[in-house]
C-alpha cells in the first residue's frame, strides 16, 4: 500500500506539473527581429542561427549576455547607432533568442567555436567584438586568438576572471540534469522565468527599477518560453558555459575598451578591478547604470565606443576614459 500511495503521489505531482507547463507555454509565438536591418539564418552543425545585419563600413559583432532569458534583444538601443559607421552584426547563440534551442550539450567551447567559424564564413572580414557579461568572456577568449581578424574588443561588464569562471561541480550538474528533464525540468525552468521572476532578475540588472517596462518584460517572458527554452540555461546553471578568461586576457594583443555600470550588482565594479589587473592598458568608461550599460545608458556608450572604435583602427596604446 505504502508504494502505491507513493506512486499516486508522484503521478499527481506529475500531472500537476504537465497542466502548470501546458498553462505557462499557452499564447507563446515566435520571436520578431527586434533590432531591425537585414536578418538572416545560417546553419551550423545542423542547427539553425539567426543573425541580422544593419549599416556599412567596418565589420562590429555584437554578442549577448547568457542567462534565462538572454538574447541580442539587449542590443536593440545601440545597433542603429553604431551602425551609421560601421556594418553591425549580432547573433542569437544556439539555445537562445531566434537561434534553433536543441536539446544539445551547451558549452562554453562550443559556442566560442561558433563565433569563431560565424566571423570567419558569414562576415569575412575582420572585425571588432562586442560582448556582455558571460558573451564578454567569449569574445575575450575569440580575441586572444587572433589579433589581426579581431583588431578591437569592447567588453560590457563582462564575467570570466571571478565570476563565471569555475567548473561546473557536482551539485551544479544535478542541478543541470534536474532543468533538463521532460516534465519535473520544464516546470523548474517555467517557475524560474514566470513575470514575477523575471520581473525581480531585471530590476537586478538595472539601477533605474523604472527601466523595467511592460514592454521589456514581454520581451523576456516571450523568449524564455520558446519551444526548447530550458536547455541552454539547464548548461548556464549548470556552470558548462562558465569561462575562466585569465590566460586569454595575457594574450590580448589588440586594444580593449572595459564599459561598467557603477551599480551593477551581479558583476560589480570588483570584475572590473580584476580585469584591470590582468589588462592594466585597456581604457575604462564607467556609467550611472547597472549591468546593463549599453541598455541603461545607450546614447552616452555608444558615443564611447564609436570613439574608441574609431581610434582603435589607427592609434596604438591606451588610455583612461571617465
Amino acid at each position: 500500500m505504502r508504494w502505491r500511495t507513493v506512486a499516486l503521489s508522484g503521478g499527481a505531482a506529475l500531472g500537476v506539473a504537465a497542466l502548470f507547463n501546458a498553462v505557462a507555454e499557452t499564447g507563446v509565438t515566435p520571436l520578431a527581429n527586434p533590432l531591425g536591418g537585414e536578418t538572416g539564418t545560417w546553419h551550423w552543425r545542423g542547427h539553425r542561427i539567426a543573425w541580422t545585419r544593419r549599416g556599412d563600413g567596418p565589420a562590429v559583432l555584437l554578442v549577448h549576455a547568457l542567462h534565462d532569458s538572454a538574447w541580442s534583444h539587449e542590443w536593440r538601443h545601440v545597433v542603429a547607432p553604431l551602425a551609421t559607421d560601421h556594418t553591425v552584426w549580432t547573433l542569437d547563440l544556439p539555445g537562445f533568442g531566434r537561434s534553433a534551442r536543441p536539446a544539445a550539450r551547451y558549452s562554453a567551447a562550443l559556442y566560442v567555436a561558433l563565433l569563431d567559424e560565424f566571423a570567419r564564413t558569414v562576415i569575412g572580414a575582420p572585425c571588432a567584438l562586442v560582448g556582455s557579461a558571460l558573451g564578454g568572456a567569449y569574445t575575450v577568449a575569440l580575441a586572444a586568438r587572433d589579433a589581426r581578424r579581431f583588431p578591437a574588443l569592447v567588453l560590457a561588464c563582462p564575467a570570466g576572471v571571478t565570476h563565471l569562471a569555475s567548473a561546473p561541480t557536482a551539485a551544479s550538474d544535478a542541478a543541470r540534469t534536474l532543468l533538463e528533464s521532460p516534465v519535473v525540468g520544464t516546470a523548474a525552468f517555467n517557475a524560474r522565468v514566470t513575470r514575477a521572476s523575471l520581473r525581480h532578475a531585471l530590476t537586478r540588472a538595472y539601477a533605474d527599477p523604472s527601466r523595467v517596462t511592460p514592454a521589456l518584460l514581454d520581451a523576456h517572458h516571450a523568449t524564455a518560453h520558446q519551444p526548447g527554452a530550458r536547455f541552454a540555461p539547464a548548461a548556464f546553471v549548470g556552470g558548462a558555459l562558465n569561462l575562466n578568461v585569465r590566460d586569454a586576457l595575457r594574450r590580448l594583443e589588440q586594444p580593449v575598451l572595459l564599459t561598467w555600470g557603477r551599480r551593477a550588482r551581479d558583476l560589480p565594479p570588483t570584475e572590473r578591478d580584476a580585469y584591470r589587473t590582468l589588462l592594466p592598458d585597456a581604457e575604462v568608461a564607467t556609467f550611472a547604470s547597472g549591468s546593463l550599460p549599453h541598455d541603461e545608458c545607450a546614447d552616452e556608450w555608444v558615443a564611447v565606443v564609436r570613439d574608441f572604435l574609431m581610434r582603435a583602427g589607427a592609434v596604438g596604446g591606451a588610455h583612461q576614459v571617465r
